[in-house]
């Protein structure tokens, strides 16, 4: 973390060094920091070291070489020399404290956590240490351990398609269909054949590339080649920045289906001249970059430059006017997707630290940008912020060193608000690591899937060499819901049940099949959501259950998918109780060749049209009404059925639609069964045989009373669909009854 309070103290006291020390050497190393060209810095303050005798000019010159070594990321040889200046009792000559925290930062840019919070609190019993600043570095230290520990879905792979042996950083789109990406790279084909003083590579040219993969999978379907379902890496073909005629006119053979080679760079990318950082309005129209020139012993500052993309080739650079001074360096553009407001770094008097973001809006009025506004002390810190990016979904991304994270630049998001950016929160292991991370870039508003660069040096990693692009790629948890509904009283499963989900904003919905089982699969679910599912049935009460959350999901619970993927399953069984009263009708009993109601027979009868009209408004009833088996037929069957009409008119009377109710007359064709014993009579079936058997005339009496019934039968739930069948002569329902030989004689022919 570079703090300006440290970086006075240091330098006042190498201001004292400056009247004995070797002249101009040292004048050259301070005037080559002072510019960031830290490279250049060290070499001389290594002259500078070798040639003097005095112990405290080679202290002081040894702290300096270890900031140079630091602040260009070399943390291996910084940690040398720091320990070097250490035993050369540098705290005990200068009592400054800040050796021991710039030591901390050194082991925390290695990964080396419980190395770096040793000297972080050694450098908090120092006076004149910062104390939130030590606690702000412990806990990042102890954060990262934390994350590394814990795990993510995040996927983290070298694009090695894109990268070199040099830096390679900062990618973005140039299309809505994020075809096209563009980056920058100090490449041997770089344009620029000197190198950079500040890097000592050679100068970063902008250079691009395209995404093959859809064409590549074509090919591969014709030629029938297995694809790694699991492989996520897109196919870029080899990158390009117009200056090499060869290559150019090999890509456009090899790839003569891409519809476009050459945007015109050979007359972007100059020679000694940086271009580096683009960024794209939507659409692709604009491009902004930042544009470093190299003038000899002079310092030019960088500055934002813009083309316009016509006709498939940019414009000829122009500077954007931002009102700063004149030497202080303006970089790292970012635009909104309205191309309104426009982002970038500086270290600006009146700022917080290092460089902070700053913002300005255009003013189509004036046709220029308004004066820069620093986006505050949510963003910015007493450490750097650089390399800003507003993705699709709105939220501003960016690069600290000051926020608590892993070590050098660490990757930040914050959302946008009302009240501007809310509070960054670290995009953590893997995207983060103890190395300098920054340059993200995301394909749409899901920030699923995207690139970072980084200058991660673990072989886990596979880094080709300084600064690299990567692919991010987070491992999606799909989520599926599964169970069955059954009846509480019958225990039998319930078909037909409307299942729905609601989401925040959305809402599906399913019915059970006839196993009562349902299914919601992964496309009606998102991550981070609370869900409600709702189970519904006429006649049944709702259940509701508000515990299906897709938040917070433990990968280990889930099963892999063939694309890489993982999958989590709900299950989520519930019983249904019926609201409606139960269907119970005692028979209907008649006087001996009588077919008038009895008083008790009405209030069966009542009973049966209240549920008939309430409960179960769309069932289909049968009255059957049955004889005793004495008469003969000609007698008993229009008794029977004059007996079920009666039943008939009576619920008609009551409100009860006659298109649901059938009479149906049975004579005594089925008698009736006794499964228990009722008034003396034992179980068994009321024939002539039963009856005839009966010891007592009263119990053959009752016996035929018993056999004088009308009952009734369900024989559809839904009236429409009965009638419809009828209309078209599939109805079930036969008018007739069985004679005594059991043949069948049909009423309708009566």
């Amino acid at each position: 973390m570079i703090v300006r309070n440290l970086f006075a103290l240091f330098f006042i006291l190498f201001g004292l060094f400056f009247s004995y020390s070797q002249g101009s050497i040292y004048s050259k190393a301070e005037k080559a920091f002072n510019n960031q060209q830290y490279n250049k810095a060290k070499e001389l303050y290594q002259k500078a070291y070798e040639r003097s005798n005095d112990r405290s000019e080679k202290t002081k010159i040894s702290f300096q070489m270890a900031n140079c070594a630091r602040l260009m990321g070399h943390f291996s040889r910084a940690e040398s020399y720091y320990n070097r200046t250490i035993k050369l009792r540098y705290f005990e000559m200068f009592q400054d404290p800040s050796i021991f925290y710039f030591l901390g930062e050194t082991y925390k840019g290695q990964g080396k956590y419980d190395e770096a919070i040793a000297y972080y609190e050694i450098y908090k019993t120092k006076k004149g240490a910062d104390l939130n600043m030590a606690n702000t570095a412990i806990q990042g230290c102890q954060m990262s351990q934390d994350w590394i520990s814990e795990g993510s879905r995040y996927r983290v792979e070298n694009v090695k398609k894109l990268n070199s042996r040099y830096n390679d950083f900062c990618p973005a789109f140039l299309d809505k269909k994020n075809k096209y990406l563009f980056f920058s790279s100090a490449r041997e084909e770089a344009f620029g054949r000197t190198q950079d003083p500040y890097t000592k590579q050679d100068y970063v040219d902008i250079f691009y590339s395209f995404d093959y993969t859809d064409h590549q999978r074509k090919i591969d379907k014709k030629r029938k080649k297995k694809i790694d379902l699991k492989n996520h890496m897109p196919i870029w073909t080899p990158p390009t920045n117009d200056h090499l005629e060869d290559l150019l006119e090999q890509l456009e053979e090899k790839y003569d289906d891409v519809k476009q080679w050459g945007f015109g760079l050979e007359e972007l990318n100059l020679r000694d001249s940086d271009e580096a950082t683009v960024c794209f309005t939507k659409g692709g129209k604009k491009m902004y970059f930042t544009r470093s020139t190299n003038i000899k012993n002079k310092y030019n500052p960088k500055r934002i430059y813009s083309v316009e993309f016509k006709s498939g080739q940019f414009t000829e650079a122009i500077e954007e006017i931002i009102d700063v001074d004149d030497l202080v360096d303006v970089q790292h553009p970012a635009i909104s997707s309205d191309g309104k407001i426009l982002y970038f770094v500086a270290d600006m008097e009146g700022g917080f630290g290092g460089y902070d973001i700053y913002y300005c809006e255009y003013s189509r009025r004036d046709k220029s940008w308004t004066k820069p506004i620093n986006l505050g002390e949510k963003i910015n810190t007493s450490g750097d912020e650089k390399f800003p990016y507003i993705s699709k979904s709105g939220a501003l991304f960016f690069a600290s060193n000051g926020h608590p994270g892993m070590g050098g630049l660490d990757i930040f998001r914050s959302e946008i608000t009302t009240d501007g950016f809310a509070v960054p929160v670290n995009m953590r292991y893997p995207i983060n690591t103890p190395y300098d991370d920054f340059g993200v870039l995301f394909e749409d508003e899901t920030e699923v899937k995207g690139y970072l660069s980084s200058n991660r040096k673990d072989k886990k990693w596979r880094p080709k060499g300084g600064d690299d692009i990567y692919l991010i790629d987070l491992q999606l948890i799909h989520f599926e819901l599964t169970g069955k509904v059954l009846d509480v009283d019958t225990n039998e499963p319930l078909s037909g049940v409307t299942v729905e989900l609601v989401g925040p904003n959305s809402s599906y919905r399913t019915t059970t099949n006839g196993k009562g089982e349902y299914k919601i699969t992964r496309e009606q679910f998102k991550e981070n959501q609370h869900y409600q599912i709702q189970f519904s049935k006429e006649w049944f009460g709702t259940q509701r259950d508000t515990t299906i959350s897709t938040m917070n999901i433990d990968k280990e619970k889930c099963e892999e998918q063939e694309d890489g993927n993982l999958l989590f399953t709900f299950s989520r069984g519930v019983v249904l109780e019926t609201t409606r009263r139960p269907m119970i009708l005692r028979s209907v009993h008649f006087d001996v060749n009588k077919f008038d109601l009895r008083l008790e027979g009405q209030e069966e009868l009542d009973s049966l049209a209240d549920l008939l009209i309430h409960d179960y408004p769309n069932v289909v009833v049968e009255l059957r009404s049955h004889t005793d088996f004495r008469g003969t037929q000609e007698l008993n069957l229009p008794l029977s059925q004059n007996r079920a009409q009666s039943c008939v008119d009576y619920l008609v009377e009551k409100g009860v639609s006659v298109e649901r109710l059938i009479a149906v007359g049975m004579s005594d064709s089925e008698p009736k069964v006794l499964t228990e014993e009722i008034n003396g009579l034992p179980i068994g079936i009321l024939d002539r045989d039963y009856i005839s058997s009966l010891n007592s005339n009263a119990l053959k009496e009752e016996a035929h009373q018993l056999n004088r019934r009308t009952d009734f039968k369900i024989i559809s739930q839904d009236l429409n669909q009965f009638l419809k069948e009828k209309q078209e002569g599939d109805s079930p329902i036969q008018q007739g009854v069985l004679d005594q030989d059991g043949n069948l004689i049909d009423l309708d022919e009566e």
